[in-house]
Formats: structure tokens, sequence, C-alpha cells
């Protein structure tokens, strides 16, 4: 099976070895690094490209998700940061998101500019992905796992403020800048799409102050676990239920 990992840091610990590949795509060149791990294809592509220095409101989500549908890809692990908007969800906690909001305002949403196609995104992150990350976690016992979430989607590259946090937490769980539109276009070419949320702070107003490098710090002591969490999950990516993400897109055109 060909399985796509996205995330804005490496992960050596998980793509051992790897071949670098530069796919070209209508909308820019994508570096893909290519592993193997237990019988698969692993294709990783940092989402802040090959210098992991493009900012949130900057990636160009359009190509990373074409680059995975160019090498036929058959599900899409993503990986991304995010700050907790509720007090029962800790630092170093790890979500599964289940749902999103879109609060995004200058990105492009969508492959189809030209065609009407109107994707469902009742279940927008794969329910039988999402049910294996799920179990994968719950075999970890040094890790807190919250198996429901609704995950903000902020424009960035800033940080939300006190009365933005106050506002969006009645509506949502979590909050980062990267997972949207990345679902959508998953969605929208036909691939599994889970994400593996990693809780490195509180967000504004429910900690004193937030300092960006308090991030990287808390989820480099987490990558291990991250890996290992992934690795099962790939181990175990047979055993993954029939879903219907691949019929959706065929059933949004009018």
């Amino acid at each position: 099976m060909k399985i796509g990992i996205i995330c804005g840091h490496e992960m050596p610990a998980l793509i051992k070895n790897p071949e670098s590949l530069s796919v070209e795509t209508p909308y820019d060149k994508v570096k893909v690094k290519i592993s193997k791990n237990y019988g698969h294809d692993l294709f990783f592509i940092n989402r802040h490209g090959e210098n992991g220095n493009i900012p949130p409101h900057k990636i160009n989500y359009h190509s990373n998700i074409q680059a995975f549908n160019s090498c036929h890809i058959d599900c899409i692990f993503s990986v991304g940061t995010v700050g907790s908007m509720k007090t029962k969800i800790k630092p170093s906690d790890f979500v599964i998101p289940h749902d999103f909001v879109d609060n995004t305002k200058l990105r492009k949403p969508s492959f189809f500019d030209d065609s009407r196609v109107h994707v469902d995104m009742s279940s927008p992150f794969c329910p039988a992905l999402r049910e294996l990350l799920i179990s994968k976690c719950k075999e970890i016992k040094k890790i807190v796992i919250h198996s429901n979430g609704v995950y903000l989607c902020t424009e960035g590259p800033r940080l939300e403020t006190v009365s933005e946090i106050k506002i969006f937490s009645q509506v949502a769980d979590i909050v980062g800048m990267t997972n949207v539109p990345e679902v959508i276009l998953a969605r929208e070419v036909g691939i599994c799409y889970a994400s593996l949320c990693v809780v490195c702070n509180m967000a504004a107003g429910l900690q004193n102050r937030l300092a960006a490098n308090e991030i990287s710090s808390v989820y480099g002591k987490l990558e291990p676990i991250v890996s290992e969490v992934l690795e099962n999950a790939i181990k175990s990516i047979n055993e993954k239920k029939d879903c219907n993400c691949r019929k959706i897109v065929s059933e949004a055109s009018i």
C-alpha cells in the first residue's frame, strides 16, 4: 500500500533511509521522501517546504495534496501541533479530530474552480482511518488520547487573541493553522485523510503567555511517540475498514 505522511517536522524515526523525489504538479514542484516500512511504501512531505520555513498562510496546500494524488497514495496521515481551547485537553495530549471549523480568509479552498462540485463533508476525516489511529494511540499507555475533537483552523501566522479564543471555544476544541484546506483537498481527490494532533500549549487566555519555541520544544519531546503511533498504524493498515472516501467525490458533481 502507498501511505502518505504530511507533517511540519521531519520524522527520521519513521522515514528511514529515504529516497528523494521531485514531483511536478500544476501548482509547483514538491519534494517527496520515499521509504519502506513493513512492506508499505511511505511518501513523506514536509508541508512547510523542503527547508521547513514556509509559514502556514503561504503553504501550497494544492501542490502537496496533488503530489500525493500523482503518486497514487491510498491514504494520508496528517500530523500537526495544536493549542487546546478546553481545560480537559492538556499539553502533551493527543487528539484525533472528527470535524473542523474553517476560519481562514485567504486560502484557495478547492481544486474545482471551473465546475460545480460539492463534496460531502459530513465526516471530513476518514472514519476508518481515524478508528485505526485511535486504537493505536490507546495501545500506548503513556498517551492521553481524545477520540473526538473539533479542529478550528485559523489563517496564521500570528497566534490568536484571548477574545478570539473565547468565541472559538464555543464551537471547537483545538486550534491550529494547517488542517484546512488539506482535509478538503484530500476529500476532493478521494484520498482517505486523518489527522493526529499533538497538543503543545493552551490557547490564549488559558496560559499566561505563548512562546512559539515552546511549541517546537513540546513536539520534540513527543516526536518518538508520534512515530510509534504511526508505525503501529502502518503495521496494521491492512486492518483498516472500508470507507466511502473515494466514492464521495464521484457523487459530488452537478
